[in-house]
């Protein structure tokens, strides 16, 4: 007669072995598809590779670049040739995609920056005022570019790379799969953009618009690991004899909420002045031509990319940038504007 105590069978031999080898299979599935087949991670490594081709290649002739760097409102913001053309600006379009997140981001800028160099972060302020511990995105890029280091910025903060976080990060999610799968049934391209969209010089632009909503009253702080970045950007610049600045991106603002948006831009501005110098754009963040924007109102149009990237050039050109005193003598006198 059988005891009534449980009795607990040992796992059969091999199972360990099998589990593991199952999970090894399982992560270089991943790994594959993101380094060949992922067509999101595939477009922004064909972007990088497009952008540090312009910037060596002016690399070739001048000393003294000037890198901007952010998510896709600076890729679709400024256009090189042009400044190039024009001005006689050696200037590098360092954008990529806001859902890299701000350490990515920079960390990739940060890898091309030589001495002499300016390094122009126009981040958008809500990347740096939400906080984020890094993502899939960022892993996924880090990994197909053969760049761990820049995922969570390792080549400037100087801490070591995640790798068991960066690994599980490969795995593509459920939303991303079945959003794939209905798109080649569907027939859809299976990304909104497309290699064609990024010029020789690294400038991103599209075809495509849509209904967007403009920017208003917001407010918020720059989180702790986000102050804790800019510290260490400062201090790699530092010590790399390469300048390090703020910018504003313009957003869509109508006029009648401009002078709010610009307020609430300066109160930002105000701590980041803690750490970096701002270039002086008076412009504040808020530009008001709504035809000038394509698919997001971060988005611009080539005659409003042209228009951004000529006014960048005349303030690269002045040289002014604003520090934390100016901007607080700014936020004084800057007319009071009640929130709705």
């Amino acid at each position: 007669m059988r005891s009534s105590t449980l009795h607990f069978e040992p796992a059969p031999r091999g199972t360990a072995g099998l589990l593991l080898t199952s999970v090894v299979i399982a992560l270089l599935a991943c790994a594959g598809y993101t380094r060949w087949w992922n067509p999101e991670v595939r477009l922004y490594v064909h972007a990088v590779e497009v952008k540090e081709a312009w910037a060596e290649h002016l690399a070739q002739t001048f000393t003294n670049r000037t890198l901007v760097f952010g998510g896709s409102s600076t890729s679709f913001s400024i256009d090189p040739a042009r400044m190039l053309d024009r001005d006689g600006l050696p200037v590098a379009n360092y954008g990529l995609h806001a859902g890299m997140m701000t350490r990515f981001l920079t960390g990739f800028a940060a890898g091309s920056a030589r001495p002499g160099d300016l390094l122009l972060m126009a981040m958008e302020p809500e990347l740096l005022v939400v906080p984020s511990n890094g993502s899939d995105l960022a892993a996924q890029m880090g990994f197909a570019l053969d760049q761990p280091e820049w995922i969570h910025a390792s080549n400037v903060t100087g801490e070591p790379v995640h790798w068991v976080e960066n690994l599980i990060s490969l795995r593509p999610g459920a939303y991303h799969c079945f959003t794939l799968l209905g798109k080649i049934l569907l027939g859809k391209p299976l990304y909104r953009y497309s290699p064609t969209d990024f010029s020789e010089s690294g400038w991103q632009r599209t075809r495509e618009r849509r209904e967007i909503a403009s920017a208003d009253h917001w407010s918020a702080h720059l989180t702790p690991d986000s102050r804790a970045l800019l510290t260490a950007l400062r201090q790699w610049g530092a010590a790399r004899d390469v300048r390090v600045a703020y910018l504003l991106p313009w957003q869509y603002v109508p006029e009648a909420k401009a002078a709010g948006f610009q307020a609430d831009n300066l109160r930002f501005l105000v701590e980041i002045s803690d750490y970096l110098p701002v270039l002086a754009d008076p412009r504040l963040g808020a530009y008001s031509v709504r035809e000038q924007f394509a698919d997001t109102p971060l988005h611009l149009t080539p005659e409003g990319a042209a228009i951004r990237s000529d006014e960048l050039a005349a303030l690269l050109k002045a040289g002014h940038f604003w520090t934390h005193d100016d901007l607080v003598r700014m936020q004084e006198s800057f007319p009071s504007v009640p929130a709705e």
